[in-house]
């Protein structure tokens, strides 16, 4: 990928991890456009408005998102064959509670003409092994059952913890680290 990796980025593969799947990558000619490779790091300071546009369906306003960016809490995806200074793909914002070695999931949120491409899935399984490597051993996230973040959360092995049901119809989802 042209260097070695800073702290606090994990490389994404150029498509996911299947269970059974050996790791390999297939050689052989495609139909699919080439997957360009996507790098999953913290946002940087000064692109909180464009995380603030991919985050604009989650209930984080621009303030916390600014204040989540300062903390280093928030991950993004970006495409390693374009500039630096483009914005980023997607992003997730956490918030972490150290003490209890768990972090909250605040939001996932990918640009409009990317969606249903599964760069969410990626940017959250690139996530799950910075937030391991921090020393976190859960994860919990919200969503509306049988929505498209509950198939999400659910595709990356979340689990959903029966008896929370929140006064807005969400459910609670949980993964262990």
């Amino acid at each position: 990928m042209g260097g070695p990796l800073d702290p606090g980025q994990v490389a994404a593969k150029p498509r996911t991890s299947r269970p059974g799947d050996s790791g390999r990558m297939d050689t052989t000619a495609s139909c699919e456009p080439a997957v360009p490779p996507l790098l999953v790091r913290r946002a940087v300071l000064g692109s909180e408005q464009e995380i603030a546009t991919l985050l604009r369906e989650v209930p984080v306003d621009p303030v916390e998102v600014a204040d989540l960016m300062r903390h280093h809490r928030v991950l993004v995806l970006s495409d390693l064959t374009l500039p630096p200074t483009t914005p980023p793909l997607a992003a997730a914002a956490f918030r972490l509670h150290r003490p209890a070695r768990t972090a909250q999931l605040a939001g996932v949120g990918v640009s409009v003409h990317l969606c249903r491409r599964g760069l969410g899935h990626r940017l959250l399984t690139g996530a799950l092994t910075w937030l391991r490597a921090e020393g976190l051993e859960r994860v919990q996230a919200h969503a509306a059952p049988g929505g498209p973040g509950a198939s999400l959360l659910a595709s990356i092995g979340f689990t959903v913890d029966h008896g929370t049901a929140r006064a807005d119809g969400r459910t609670r989802f949980v993964l262990l680290l």
